[in-house]
């Protein structure tokens, strides 16, 4: 496992960039978001994108003003549905480093059944989480 190749983190947007007043955090990205969540339009994505970056416009990204969010273990959930995802139902899942004032973007998720987030979902959440705190 030492020898595995590390997973890429990208910049998504900076603090203070944007349009006045500016973005009050930093937004980071795994490689695998680009795929994430399967199924969705070009459209729906550029949709996506957008509830970020009004996360990232927010103050307090954990109890955000403009978006839905949840906690789930040490990361967060940002939920939408409807408008232009139609009935898809999807789950960003993000994790908040304080100290960085970044938004750490774990990956994505199209919901499928009612209730709790999967296991299988939390388990890849985490160890992205684990990877981006072992940087």
């Amino acid at each position: 496992m030492g020898d595995a190749p590390r997973k890429q983190l990208k910049t998504g947007v900076r603090k203070g960039g944007g349009r006045p007043p500016g973005y009050e955090w930093n937004v980071k990205f795994f490689d695998e978001l680009h795929s994430e969540p399967k199924c969705i339009t070009d459209a729906q994505r550029e949709h996506l994108i957008e509830l970020i970056r009004h996360l990232a416009r927010e103050e307090d990204p954990s109890h955000p003003l403009t978006v839905d969010v949840r906690a789930i273990d040490d990361f967060h959930e940002l939920r939408d549905k409807g408008g232009v995802l139609g009935k898809i139902n999807v789950r960003i899942y993000f994790y908040i480093d304080k100290p960085t004032r970044t938004i750490v973007v774990l990956g994505a998720d199209k919901k499928e059944e009612d209730g709790q987030t999967s296991q299988a979902v939390k388990i890849r959440m985490r160890y992205r989480l684990r990877l981006y705190l072992a940087r």
